[in-house]
């Protein structure tokens, strides 16, 4: 009797496109709407984008954990995921469409627009 081996982990590629950063969608039924991410799931190469492919979830009213309140039922719109290959970066500086490049500065590389050839630095998270 042979044994399988389990298969090894794969690699989960770092996406350029960060939570904060402004997106365009380049295909699909969305084509052309922009909005901000809302979180990445590296993962799954996926990207939740605010106000794109919102999509609509029947939720059944139940009890909440913990209280004695009910949570109402009914129908919620929510945004689903999307794949990174389908959106592009907005560059910061130039309003456009683009892909990100790294140069080295000093001792550690910083990311660059494409299109501009400016730096492309994201504003601080709060």
């Amino acid at each position: 009797m042979s044994r399988r081996r389990p298969a090894p982990p794969q690699h989960v590629r770092t996406l350029d496109i960060r939570s904060g950063d402004t997106v365009v969608v380049i295909s699909g039924s969305e084509r052309g709407k922009r909005g901000v991410v809302e979180r990445t799931l590296s993962a799954q190469q996926k990207i939740v984008v605010g106000g794109v492919n919102i999509r609509q979830r029947h939720q059944r009213a139940g009890q909440r954990r913990g209280g004695t309140a009910a949570m109402q039922g009914g129908i919620v719109d929510f945004p689903a995921p999307l794949h990174y290959s389908n959106v592009q970066l907005i560059c910061i500086n130039c309003d456009q469409p683009t892909r990100l490049g790294r140069r080295l500065d000093g001792d550690h590389y910083v990311p660059y627009c494409k299109r501009c050839g400016k730096d492309y630095l994201r504003p601080p998270r709060a």
